[in-house]
């Protein structure tokens, strides 16, 4: 299904890593993030590495906005 949404020009997984962060901050400050930065969400559509790193980052940038960042003890403790 994924090779049917694949465009002339996209980005790499490395490009993706490098940009994520960027992504979530716009995404969480304006919402416009899929408008400025169309081939990272195309990419983050179709590659599941790439989306579970994006989640993880978009999630813990939403924990820190409310204060509810889990403390280091507590993210240890969830490393088997």
């Amino acid at each position: 299904e994924n090779i049917r949404n694949t465009q002339d020009e996209e980005i790499s997984c490395s490009a993706c890593f490098d940009l994520v962060s960027q992504f979530v901050d716009l995404e969480l400050s304006s919402g416009d993030a899929v408008t400025r930065m169309p081939k990272l969400k195309q990419h983050l559509d179709q590659c599941p590495a790439c989306r579970a790193e994006y989640e993880t980052l978009r999630d813990l940038q939403e924990l820190e906005n409310k204060g509810e960042l889990p403390s280091l003890d507590d993210l240890q403790s969830l490393i088997p």
